[in-house]
């Protein structure tokens, strides 16, 4: 049944969600450096938070992104499985340890929830797997553990207080009194951790990455696959998917028209509407990563540059994004603005993914001379050079 439960999600995310994989991956910036590892450290939950943001760089490639939502659920079930057991022999058990893992699923089924919740609950669970058989010791360890927990996997660790009430059988009054005072100590932990970091009292109390902010700016389910289907240059995909419902985003109408001027159904004069409503276009993170493609195909290096710089500025939970950072070295390229350029190389040579592309446009902005002669870059500044281009209005 575990096996079938990783099949199963591997199946969901895989062929039937995988637009949702790969936006994941575009409102993130993995780092590998201490300063990004230390950042993640000074708040509540930030060992969470840095582990899933690990995982989320592989969401680049579908695969590995249903992969991993596979076998964080399967470790989620069996580590619940591992905890029930211990308080009655029964295949009731075994059938319960599946809520946490199937709550997490419909949970992730939200793209403002990112991977920071399902990595506190599997942490969690881990450590209360840990925990030994003797009372006395386990109470004694939870005092430690409690504020500890509380700081590397967040708010989610009230469960270990909870834990105690395994007790209620043999002696009720001791192990509420426990659990009581222990869940006190978590309070307490909450409260001095406010005063500590930049956030409000509010925002620490839910989990300061469990949910990302402003969700309804994120984007569509809608805007994601149109998305998805224009990275992968599925333009008859495209237009089938218009035909078999019109999409109701100004953006993915757009990205209609970019599809249907590929095979050639559609004029140069039909694709003037791109550009007329810019003030109106950008409604959401995602909007902007489509539009900012749509006007790199149509040679608007300029526009492209402004809608990637508004997903670099607007993204959620104040962090950047390794999809917005590489856009914007490829436009600061063709616009000869080599010193841009290079800044943001150098924070994407230190990434798994991004690393190769950082070095081979290092090369290009250390030797202009080079991007004329790039099979890519040299004929889209060229057509830049004689397309007429702006800022939006």
């Amino acid at each position: 049944m575990t096996l079938l439960l990783g099949v199963a999600v591997f199946c969901f995310w895989g062929y039937m969600r995988p637009w949702m994989i790969v936006a994941r991956e575009s409102m993130q910036l993995f780092l590998w450096n201490g300063d990004y590892l230390a950042d993640r450290l000074t708040e509540p939950g930030g060992a969470a938070r840095y582990i899933g943001e690990f995982l989320g760089q592989f969401f680049k490639y579908i695969t590995y992104g249903a992969w991993i939502n596979a076998l964080v659920l399967m470790a989620v079930q069996w580590l619940a499985w591992l905890l029930l057991r211990r308080l009655w022999q029964s295949w009731v058990a075994y059938g319960v340890s599946f809520v946490p893992a199937l709550l997490l699923w419909y949970l992730m089924c939200d793209i403002s929830v990112p991977m920071t919740l399902p990595v506190a609950v599997l942490l969690l669970l881990s450590v209360m797997a840990l925990m030994p058989a003797s009372r006395t010791v386990s109470l004694w360890l939870s005092v430690v553990l409690v504020p500890v927990v509380y700081w590397l996997a967040g708010p989610v660790a009230i469960l270990l207080p909870l834990y105690h009430l395994r007790w209620l059988g043999r002696r009720k009054g001791r192990a509420v009194v426990e659990t009581a005072a222990l869940s006190l100590l978590l309070l307490g932990s909450l409260l001095a951790s406010s005063r500590l970091v930049n956030y409000p009292l509010r925002m620490v109390a839910s989990g300061i990455d469990y949910r990302l902010r402003l969700p309804d700016k994120i984007g569509s389910l809608e805007e994601m696959e149109y998305d998805y289907l224009q990275r992968l240059g599925s333009w008859d995909a495209i237009v089938e998917r218009s035909e078999a419902r019109a999409p109701e985003s100004l953006s993915c109408q757009h990205v209609v028209r970019l599809a249907k001027w590929y095979r050639k159904q559609i004029g140069e004069e039909d694709m003037k509407e791109v550009v007329s409503h810019t003030n109106r276009v950008l409604t959401s993170y995602v909007s902007a990563l489509m539009m900012s493609d749509v006007y790199m195909h149509l040679g608007m290096v300029s526009m492209a540059q402004r809608a990637d710089f508004e997903v670099l500025e607007a993204s959620t939970n104040y962090n950047k994004s390794g999809r917005a950072l590489a856009r914007q070295v490829e436009t600061c390229l063709v616009r000869e603005q080599y010193e841009v350029a290079l800044k943001y190389i150098s924070l994407l040579e230190q990434t798994i993914f991004y690393r190769d592309f950082a070095q081979r446009m290092r090369r290009l902005a250390e030797h202009p001379e080079l991007i004329e002669r790039d099979p890519y870059y040299g004929p889209l500044k060229k057509v830049a050079e004689q397309t007429v281009d702006g800022f939006f209005i």
